[in-house]
């Protein structure tokens, strides 16, 4: 996104591309504004990694103010896009096989306001779900990850969980690089 664009987009648009080039720098499939069931979310991204599937869905929030409640809201409509993910990928492969192959990251980004925490993990809060169901519920239980954070410790929280992360080089690099190698030497 060039800067004049940047200049016509929201705070949180702003914040919400710069996770998807994050995310697609670091060989994440991404799908921005993406649909599951009847659901919405700003960002979902998957990754094979070390022969685990990873997927997050990210939410991300640019309020003035982040009080307890409105954060508890957000948390809980992550638990829900979380939920339906898990329930539509039970559909394509079984539940043992995401029992020991998949990851659900929800990851909620306060891009202005972050009330108390800067960053945090929510799984202490994480409340049971699929009680109707216990093998969904050892799934939820095992493989959901649940984040509060700015931006800039996405990376941070998602190395914790086994993900890595790298910078690849580009050409550019190299040939900034090399020029200022091959300056000519001053009189």
């Amino acid at each position: 996104m060039k800067s004049e664009d940047k200049a016509n987009f929201p705070d949180w648009k702003i914040a919400q591309n710069s996770i998807v080039k994050f995310l697609a720098e670091n060989s994440f499939d991404v799908w921005e504004e993406r649909s599951i069931g009847n659901k919405r979310v700003d960002v979902l991204a998957k990754r094979e990694y070390k022969g685990k599937t990873f997927y997050l869905v990210f939410e991300v929030k640019h309020y003035r103010n982040v009080t307890p409640s409105v954060e508890e809201k957000f948390i809980q409509q992550l638990e829900e896009y979380v939920q339906t993910l898990i329930l539509r990928e039970t559909q394509r492969k079984s539940n043992n096989q995401i029992y020991d192959n998949y990851v659900f990251i929800g990851y909620l980004i306060l891009s202005k306001d972050y009330g108390i925490y800067l960053n945090r993990r929510k799984n202490w809060r994480k409340k049971p779900s699929f009680t109707d169901n216990n093998e969904l519920s050892k799934i939820w239980k095992r493989n959901v990850h649940f984040y509060c954070s700015s931006p800039k410790f996405i990376r941070k929280n998602l190395e914790s969980l086994g993900l890595s992360f790298y910078t690849q080089s580009k050409i550019s690099d190299f040939l900034n690089r090399s020029s200022n190698n091959h300056k000519k030497p001053k009189k």
